[in-house]
């Protein structure tokens, strides 16, 4: 059974043991940084649970959660309370002018309906503080701004999201690396969440019905990495993940007619923004075959043989 872990925030994130990937170096500062900032007891399990990605999975330990969910920020709060020059003030007006395609030269985002959120202050904002959102330094602050997010969500617009914007980070990360440290954020999650998978979700992964949950809710969380250089639609100069309540989806797509304009509308985008082709791994929902975990995390190339490092969020 799911031990109740709490959160002294996903930002999933938008993981995770929760560690990254650490060179060995850093392993006793990280450690350290474990020890003192989360868990009261530090134990990996003597079997060692490995996720596919080769690297130790996230385990399941009791800890104290901090009741104060950090303040979900609007575009005015950060602009009021980040001087330019910080790095949080840098990643979110980088975010900004991508997203809205301010630069002369730059084409149009392909996320319409991103934009469209920004626009109408639809965004909420939290900040990591490094560029693993697996740490649990990170899980204690965004696993309660997410609950906040989500109780919020209904009444901040159609195209609202919870963006999460993560540190800038001192390693040469890849894009194999952001996958890990991604799906160890929201395996953190998972341990962190004291409700229960919904019962019409499936466990698998790779189940064409399967979907991210939190706080009993169905999610939609995507990464954009610093190191995706050819898929530029899933570029950023910081990681960011950015976290949408899946009734947003469900309402953009609630008619065949509106399925059809926004997959054509944002295809069409994606093949004028991107250096690389539509990803293989972009499906629609409950589509047979399909995965949307695999939409989560997108490879810079359309290479196929990657696989979800948790087949279940719950093991």
């Amino acid at each position: 059974m799911l031990v109740a872990f709490a959160v002294s925030f996903f930002i999933l994130g938008f993981g995770a043991a929760i560690l990254g990937r650490t060179s060995p170096e850093k392993v006793p500062k990280v450690i350290d940084n474990l020890i003192q900032n989360v868990f009261q007891t530090v134990k990996i399990l003597s079997e060692g649970k490995v996720s596919k990605l080769g690297k130790t999975a996230p385990t399941e330990e009791n800890y104290q959660e901090q009741q104060v969910a950090p303040a979900l920020l609007t575009k005015s709060d950060v602009e009021e309370q980040f001087e330019v020059g910080t790095w949080q003030r840098i990643a979110y007006e980088e975010f900004k002018s991508t997203i809205l395609a301010k630069e002369r030269t730059a084409k149009k985002f392909p996320c319409i309906y991103a934009t469209k959120g920004y626009r109408a202050n639809d965004h909420r904002y939290v900040f990591a503080e490094s560029d693993n959102p697996s740490e649990p330094r990170n899980l204690h602050h965004i696993g309660p701004a997410i609950r906040t997010y989500l109780s919020a969500a209904h009444s901040l617009g159609p195209n609202t999201s919870l963006v999460i914007i993560c540190a800038p980070g001192d390693d040469i990360a890849t894009v194999e690396d952001y996958t890990e440290r991604f799906w160890n954020f929201l395996r953190g999650l998972r341990i962190c969440d004291t409700k229960p998978w919904p019962s019409n979700v499936p466990a698998d992964t790779n189940d064409e019905q399967w979907t991210f949950c939190f706080n009993g809710e169905p999610i939609f969380p995507i990464a954009l990495t610093p190191a995706h250089e050819k898929r530029r639609s899933r570029y950023a100069s910081n990681l960011i993940i950015a976290m949408q309540p899946k009734w947003v989806i469900d309402n953009l797509m609630s008619t065949p007619e509106k399925r059809v304009h926004a997959t054509t509308t944002v295809r069409g985008l994606l093949r004028d923004y991107d250096d690389v082709d539509v990803s293989p791994d972009l499906a629609n929902f409950g589509e047979k075959g399909a995965s949307e975990g695999r939409q989560l995390v997108i490879r810079d190339d359309n290479e196929a043989g990657w696989e979800i490092p948790f087949k279940n969020m719950d093991k």
